[in-house]
């Protein structure tokens, strides 16, 4: 729900009729600034994950906006462990999604490759042409979903997933795999291998095709 703002909202006027209180915070959700509010909603907000502990918080005397942790809050994420260090996340399931353009490329050049050969040959002994079908675009959809869905379940179990990863693990699989990468503050190497693996299968099976 909440997404790491690289300038997060304008702080409060205390021009305003509304003069919250040292103990009334305001806290960034979906890009806008909530609040004010207390630290027990704030508490009830983390527990319910509605909000992330580096959700950008401000009460009145702060000089600026800082995450949760980082705040006067810290108390109530000290029962929650850290996230584990990203050496130690599994990278099968990322790097599949990495490579599947290329091989669905490959397959689908394979077929059209068949369909040639065979309509060549029934061409010339007169026997009628049945081309084979590719895979069905569904097929592609569901394997990238799943793959991303576990994915994000083992990134989740790290200490590093959202809300914003689990959608984009599923339905968007490119800004999944840069989100992922600096979530977990590694180098986007699989995000790259996507596009690359993208352009390659894409060449492959034209270059069949033309």
């Amino acid at each position: 729900m909440t997404e790491e703002l690289s300038a997060p909202p304008p702080l409060p006027n205390f021009g305003e009729a509304n003069n919250p209180g040292p103990n009334e915070w305001y806290y960034v959700a979906s890009g806008a600034r909530q609040g004010p509010t207390t630290a027990t909603i704030i508490r009830d907000l983390l527990n319910r994950k509605e909000i992330e502990t580096d959700t950008q918080v401000w009460r009145k005397g702060m000089p600026e906006w800082k995450p949760l942790r980082e705040s006067d809050l810290a108390d109530l994420v000290a029962a929650e462990p850290p996230a584990i260090s990203s050496q130690h996340i599994g990278n099968g399931y990322v790097w599949t999604l990495a490579l599947l353009p290329l091989l669905f490329g490959v397959i689908e050049a394979a077929v059209s490759a068949s369909n040639q050969e065979a309509a060549a040959r029934s061409l010339l002994l007169g026997f009628p042409y049945h081309p084979s079908r590719g895979l069905p675009f569904q097929v592609p959809l569901v394997i990238n979903a799943l793959l991303g869905w576990l994915d994000d379940r083992r990134l989740k179990q790290a200490g590093y997933g959202s809300r914003l990863t689990r959608v984009t693990a599923v339905l968007f699989t490119p800004v999944y795999l840069f989100l992922r990468a600096k979530r977990s503050k590694q180098r986007p190497y699989y995000a790259v291998a996507w596009i690359l693996s993208m352009i390659v299968g894409f060449l492959i099976y034209a270059s069949v095709e033309s």
